[in-house]
């Protein structure tokens, strides 16, 4: 009971920085350009996708992204909690604003629930992974994997080794897509397929377990 107070003291920063910074406004403006792309031909899947997927990296760069968030982690753990706990928690808060974006943007696109519930398991692995990401290297490198799932995220690894000469960068890109929590892995939930659930499911307690040690990490300092 202890350890679900502490997860829950955690994510509850969730909403003082919805209305207090700007992450609520970067949250909109993703679900804004996401509908005017399906208006402009975007299927819904996709846009499910990259509403839960997209707004999972936003989600961490504000949950532990920024100096002071990891900085304020050593202060964190001299209280009664746990790094697990903390990790827990922020994940909490990193998931749960894109899990309601991609829930908009399924209703404002007619609600096709298979398109939802692919968007709501891409979150949930996404935001294990940006949490770590934020977590180790902040900010910037939320942006780097922002950018990396818009772009290329949804790319099947095979249209990229399938290339004539695919090159270093290239097959390093298709092995991260092949391996990660890339958005062409969840397109099959949609379909029903339950590895795509446990691939996402295997992410998001991978994202857990190692933003919880880096969390640990931090707390004892430099």
């Amino acid at each position: 009971m202890q350890f679900l107070r502490c997860v829950h003291a955690e994510w509850l920063l969730v909403r003082p920085r919805l209305v207090r910074t700007r992450f609520g406004a970067f949250l909109i403006l993703l679900g804004a350009v996401l509908l005017w792309l399906h208006s402009r031909g975007l299927d819904a899947l996709s846009v499910a996708l990259h509403a839960g997927a997209l707004g999972a990296v936003i989600g961490a760069a504000f949950a532990a992204g920024s100096d002071t968030d990891r900085t304020a982690l050593a202060t964190a753990l001299t209280h009664p909690t746990t790094p697990l706990a903390i990790a827990a928690g922020r994940w909490l808060a990193t998931i749960l604003p894109a899990v309601a974006l991609t829930l908009l943007c399924g209703a404002v696109t007619e609600w096709h629930a298979g398109a939802v519930a692919s968007g709501i398991v891409a979150a949930l692995a996404v935001g294990g992974c940006a949490l770590v990401v934020a977590l180790t290297a902040g900010n910037g490198a939320a942006a780097a994997l922002f950018l990396f799932m818009a772009v290329a995220g949804a790319v099947p690894p095979e249209r990229l080794v399938g290339m004539a000469h695919p090159g270093v960068m290239r097959l390093a890109a298709a092995s991260v897509l092949e391996l990660g929590p890339a958005l062409w892995h969840y397109r099959d939930v949609a379909a029903g397929e339950m590895g795509a659930v446990l691939h996402a499911a295997a992410w998001a307690g991978l994202g857990i377990v190692l933003a919880s040690g880096r969390v640990a990490r931090l707390g004892r300092g430099p």
